[in-house]
């Protein structure tokens, strides 16, 4: 019952962060709920369950507020691909995401600061006159990352040296060829460092620390270390972040000896990064796609599996069901053959990854460096080859991408209606 009344707790407070920006839907979610709650909680839970919403409302509101307050920093998020004049980044100021440009000579890391003199341009900022920059905390580990990055580039081809750094810790690909081949192709995301990356880092990690010789609990510790410098490597990506909170949660419930609810996790790693940015739900779009994909495979690919017979493949699918209707909706178009590109390129990625870890260190060895190309080359060929598909572009209406979830919900439902645990929402 405790963790079914945290689940409702949780639940409320980000609805009442939601409030904030979205107030029809969110009020209608709520009086649906609210309804369907009604006749299982008793009346003072549902009053501790109001309270929570008002609590998420009113945070986010002082949060804000204090935003407003803040001195006249620029932060920065991540580094973008340079122009022909320019570095850039991605930096918020005053909690609104721009694109930065600096000149060459200026090279910052995530949550370095700057205070200059600028222009605003639409999202665009340009710097006039930079008075002060306060580095990140973190610098240490952003230049061994930046060393890690140079030592790729020269000992392997650009396709490759992109790509390794890309799947390993999510290094923003800054070849545009590259890029647009993985964009036109669907496959963008293999590079954002999602949960599915994380995953298999943090298995090849804990399979390490066994064949090591470190205890069961060792193992788990030093795990959750390597996670937490691990997201710091990777430049705080939100993606890595979600997957990162959701991982640890999972090893301390196997430490505990209990049986984690997956849709508690799901919930707490929701409340935690609402937390630290409450307009993440609503305007980071990584997060949203990331968190998407989660649902689809964690919830999806099961009851898939039994038409396709491949877990690999029922959790691609999954996945791209889940973020396709958000997708289309942003940006207007659709790939009829991402899932295709999907189907055929992810199950690749395992073993690319387990390639590119064996990269960084054969690196000085000659000829090994030089055969290690061979595979990524070849993938960003069929990344080429399949980026020239066809395109279709149409618009999609905000009722029918609810639908179109309405629907999805209702195969989660149908796929895991018999789950005695994870769906099980009583508060008796």
């Amino acid at each position: 019952m405790i963790a079914n009344f945290l689940f409702f707790i949780f639940l409320f407070f980000i609805f009442g962060v939601i409030f904030n920006f979205l107030k029809e839907i969110t009020f209608l979610l709520l009086i649906i709920l609210i309804y369907l709650l009604y006749k299982k909680a008793k009346i003072k839970f549902l009053f501790l369950f109001i309270i929570s919403f008002l609590f998420g409302f009113l945070y986010t509101q002082f949060y804000f507020y204090l935003l407003e307050k803040q001195d006249n920093y620029i932060t920065i998020k991540k580094e973008l691909a340079p122009s022909e004049k320019y570095n850039r980044y991605l930096a918020i100021y005053k909690n609104k995401e721009y694109i930065l440009y600096t000149p060459y000579y200026l090279n910052l890391n995530p949550q370095s600061k700057i205070e200059a003199n600028f222009e605003i341009y639409e999202n665009k900022i340009f710097l006039k006159e930079i008075k002060k920059v306060k580095q990140s905390f973190y610098e240490p580990i952003f230049i061994l990352k930046d060393k890690i990055n140079e030592v790729i580039r020269k000992s392997y081809s650009i396709n490759s040296s992109e790509i390794i750094s890309g799947i390993l810790y999510g290094e923003e690909i800054k070849n545009l060829e590259l890029r647009n081949d993985l964009k036109n192709t669907g496959l963008l995301h293999i590079t954002a460092m999602s949960g599915y990356n994380l995953t298999i880092i943090i298995n090849a990690v804990f399979y390490i620390f066994s064949l090591l010789g470190f205890s069961l609990f060792a193992t788990n510790i030093l795990s959750i270390i390597f996670i937490i410098l691990f997201v710091i490597f990777t430049g705080f990506q939100s993606s890595v972040i979600r997957a990162a909170i959701m991982t640890i949660a999972l090893i301390f419930s196997k430490i505990e000896g209990r049986i984690p609810l997956t849709r508690n996790i799901l919930i707490f790693t929701s409340f935690l990064i609402t937390l630290f940015s409450p307009d993440a739900l609503i305007k980071d779009l990584g997060f949203q796609l990331s968190f998407l994909a989660t649902i689809g495979i964690l919830y999806l690919s099961d009851g898939l599996s039994k038409f396709l017979k491949n877990k690999i493949l029922s959790e691609t699918v999954s996945a791209q069901l889940m973020v396709m209707p958000l997708l289309w909706y942003k940006f207007s178009e659709f790939n009829l053959f991402s899932f295709l590109n999907n189907m055929l390129l992810v199950p690749l990625i395992p073993f690319l990854m387990i390639l590119g870890f064996i990269a960084l260190f054969v690196f000085y060895f000659y000829p090994i460096n030089q055969i290690i190309n061979f595979p990524f080359e070849i993938f960003a060929f069929f990344l080429s080859l399949l980026s020239n598909l066809p395109k279709i572009y149409l618009p999609i209406p905000l009722i029918l991408v609810l639908l179109l979830y309405i629907y999805l919900s209702y195969l989660i439902y149908k796929f895991n209606r018999d789950e005695k645990i994870d769906f099980n929402f009583s508060l008796d």
